[in-house]
């Protein structure tokens, strides 16, 4: 099983867990479902569309929300949670596929609709 760290970054993320599983961006793009050139960008921060992370997760048995989150996950909840549904899986492939200047706004969003919500 593979000892999951805390790191903030997903492109450092991807890199720790192929060199923990000892890959090649060749092998990991062929285990992802994708090319070595996606994987390339993805470990140089330029990842335009991650959504091959929900395979990479479930075929190296590592948590999604690790992944793309960073989260931990809390060993009294690792049983009795199985992590995201279908549908908050791919909200989250799709935020993540954004640049980062649309992620931040659609957050700002978020939080403005909350507060209107209340």
């Amino acid at each position: 099983m593979t000892v999951l760290k805390n790191i903030p970054d997903l492109a450092e993320r991807l890199k720790y867990i192929r060199k923990v599983n000892g890959l090649s961006q060749i092998q990991m793009a062929e285990i992802a479902g994708t090319t070595q050139q996606a994987i390339q960008q993805a470990e140089a921060g330029k990842a335009q569309n991650p959504r091959y992370l929900h395979k990479l997760a479930l075929t190296l048995e590592i948590p999604y929300e690790w992944l793309t989150m960073n989260i931990l996950p809390d060993k009294k909840e690792k049983q009795a949670s199985q992590g995201f549904s279908e549908k908050g899986r791919e909200v989250l492939d799709n935020f993540f596929a954004m640049p980062k200047k649309d992620q931040a706004l659609l957050l700002e969003l978020m939080k403005t609709r909350q507060k209107k919500d209340k």
